[in-house]
């Protein structure tokens, strides 16, 4: 079986290949250009494969949160409950920044005007309190459809206890216009929280219409290449799912892109037996950080597109990850105050950094790094894109020196540091800021700019080793060919524990259970492919939010609601500190997880050098902290083998990155190919 994965990013796509009969790895990269199925046909046709070669296909990218974060998604309906159409704007009715005196609150996807109410009213005990007046209800769906809407999301009151009205709704759109896209709450999760799952209902429906023409382009471009397999999709909760689903559920690949690399550094650490991990990707537009933590990656039960103060919240497992705008195509520039400003916007790869002589003229990271002689000119990309060391530098002397009264060098060190510190804050929040001591943690970088900056970010928080795996600058594409395919299923189900019955919490969980199963072998798995597992989700009662209890996979009886009751205590305290023995726990959610099992590549590569020469046949001067330019040692990967040791400072390149060792730091080649670097004090 041949498996291929692409990620488009937003200045490079990357592409994966691996075939389990030759155990050949086939990589490539490209520009992500405006219509992005380009880059992704440039990429198959760089690797040399067709995509009839292919037996198995999944794709992530970013096209989904862009959306979103460039407000230019579908022009969407909404309709809600009688009472209820202002609850976008209404949200949680807190302020989250109280010291802010500017606060506002972001501005819904749907304006006023085109969020409607509709006549009925459901219990939370899934009783219905007021029928659906279907003749209003037509009315109402008939002046949306006037207004020349895109997409129409529908979210009622309770609506994830009882979907019979928003069923009913459902089918009048569909008999008005078959072809509008259309999203129901109840499709998409079936959880309380009215806001939320508003916000994640409208986020489907805003996202829906242009990431399904991407998919429906890219599937047209797989069948035109011959493509006969499985094609999937990246869900932002680290499975994978069919591209039919993903058309109409287009919201959970709103990570899909970042996710593959954490998967890969996982598997990184279990065979390397590290169990905590910071994955730290820098790409070319941003850089993302997520956590491994006891081996496994810490997912979020939903998260806010944009940020909590300014943000969407989305209401779906989405494996935690924080993004920063410190890419390589970070702009550096010097804002209303006459600081030195890197980020967020980037220079993307149209017209890219400016030494990539496309016509860019701003300063970029990768414009500093190629002036401080991290990066080779004549190697970037494996020599397919040549850069201009004398436009970088013009850049940084007209956009950054000249303004600031620098030289041009130590203004490009300030682009590299200011870059470096901003990302070692990311990893402070995701590691310190919750409850985490970042010196138990072991650094694993990729993406195309990671390696080169990892050892100054983890230097920045006492971590003392850094990882770089093989061929780091495709790593989140290869991480894809690491995951199986993956649904989760929740369902609110308030019961207080000691009241709970058994047998009908047994009914639910296996009406779940089967029902994920179907799905799962209409996606072509059989029954010995598949893997399931249970979680609750609790809290004492009188409590707002809750924890989730793992492994809840035995059978439920009266005779296990006393060790549940004393596993969550035990949980509570290693969260909290604390727990609160006379209060009574109950039952909020019921978890099911489905896998769909997919053969893997192997974390070590073929086609090690043999015999570790560990010797350099190349230098040149290297602008390091406090150091100035020094004389550096210049290796190429390819030619380490197992084994191989290096004392820094050095400079190791390869096709799609490049990894700095900085002066008294150590690097060697482990068993798997990593590049395991010590830091020095």
């Amino acid at each position: 079986m041949i498996r291929i994965a692409t990620d488009v990013g937003g200045t490079f796509t990357d592409f994966a290949a691996y075939d389990d009969k030759t155990g050949r790895l086939t990589i490539s990269k490209a520009s992500t250009t405006e219509r992005v199925i380009e880059g992704v046909a440039e990429c198959f046709e760089k690797s040399g494969l067709a995509p009839g070669a292919g037996d198995h296909f999944v794709h992530g990218n970013t096209l989904a949160i862009n959306t979103v974060i460039q407000r230019n998604g579908a022009k969407v309906g909404l309709l809600s409950t009688e009472g209820f159409r202002d609850i976008l704007e209404l949200g949680r009715g807190n302020i989250p920044n109280s010291f802010n005196l500017l606060f506002a609150t972001p501005e819904p996807l749907v304006p006023r005007a085109r969020r409607l109410e509709v006549a009925e009213r459901m219990r939370a005990d899934a009783s219905i309190a007021k029928p659906l007046d279907q003749a209003q209800a037509l009315s109402t769906i008939e002046s949306l459809l006037g207004d020349g809407v895109e997409a129409i999301a529908i979210c009622l009151l309770h609506a994830y206890a009882n979907p019979a009205h928003e069923e009913a709704l459902k089918k009048l759109i569909a008999g008005r216009d078959g072809d509008i896209f259309l999203t129901a709450s109840s499709d998409l999760l079936r959880q309380y929280r009215e806001f939320e799952r508003s916000s994640t209902t409208v986020l489907n429906a805003y996202v829906g219409p242009g990431l399904g023409a991407f998919l429906d382009e890219l599937q047209g471009f797989l069948a035109d290449g011959g493509f006969a397999g499985w094609a999937m999709a990246m869900q932002s909760s680290g499975g994978t799912m069919t591209l039919d689903l993903a058309r109409r559920q287009p919201v959970r690949m709103m990570e899909s892109g970042p996710v593959g690399g954490a998967i890969a550094a996982a598997g990184i650490g279990k065979a390397a037996g590290l169990a905590n991990l910071v994955a730290f990707d820098m790409g070319g537009t941003t850089a993302k950080v997520s956590i491994v933590r006891d081996g496994e990656i810490e997912i979020s039960d939903g998260y806010t597109i944009g940020g909590y103060e300014m943000g969407y919240p989305l209401q779906l497992p989405v494996v935690d990850v924080l993004e920063v705008g410190s890419g390589g195509g970070s702009i550096a520039h010097i804002n209303q105050a006459g600081s030195l400003k890197v980020g967020p916007l980037s220079a993307g790869a149209v017209p890219g950094p400016a030494c990539y002589g496309e016509g860019g003229a701003r300063p970029t990271v990768t414009d500093a790094d190629l002036v401080l002689g991290r990066l080779n000119g004549d190697y970037f990309l494996g020599s397919d894109l040549r850069l201009d060391t004398q436009l970088a530098t013009r850049a940084i002397e007209d956009g950054i020196a000249a303004p600031l009264g620098l030289e041009a060098t130590r203004a490009a060190f300030g682009i590299a540091k200011l870059a470096d510190n901003d990302m070692a804050h990311a990893v402070n929040t995701m590691t310190v800021q919750k409850g985490h001591d970042p010196r138990d943690f072991t650094m694993v970088a990729f993406g195309g700019a990671g390696p080169g900056h990892a050892a100054s970010v983890a230097r920045e928080l006492g971590i003392g080793c850094v990882v770089v795996p093989p061929n780091p600058g495709i790593y989140s594409a290869f991480g894809m060919l690491l995951a199986d395919a993956r649904d989760e299923y929740v369902l609110s189900y308030v019961r207080r524990l000691d009241g709970v019955e058994t047998a009908d919490l047994e009914a639910r969980f296996a009406e779940m259970e089967n029902s994920g199963r179907a799905v799962m072998a209409e996606a072509g798995f059989s029954k010995g492919d598949m893997r399931s597992g249970r979680s609750l989700e609790m809290r004492y009662r009188g409590q707002e939010f809750t924890l989730v209890m793992p492994g809840a996979d035995t059978p439920f009886t009266e005779q296990s609601k006393a060790p549940l009751r004393a596993r969550f205590d035990e949980l509570y305290v290693a969260r909290y500190g604390h727990a609160y023995q006379g209060v009574e726990p109950e039952i909020v959610s019921l978890r099911v997880h489905l896998f769909g099992d997919l053969p893997k590549p192997p974390l070590a590569p073929d086609g090690q050098a043999p015999g570790a020469s560990g010797e350099s046949q190349e230098h040149r001067e290297v602008y390091f902290e406090d150091r100035g330019f020094i004389d550096c040692a210049i290796y190429r990967r390819p030619d380490l083998s197992i084994g191989a040791e290096i004392a820094g400072p050095a400079v190791i390149e390869e096709v799609m990155s490049t990894t700095l060792v900085h002066p008294g730091d150590g690097c060697r080649v482990d068993d798997f190919g990593n590049l395991v670097i010590t830091l020095g004090t």
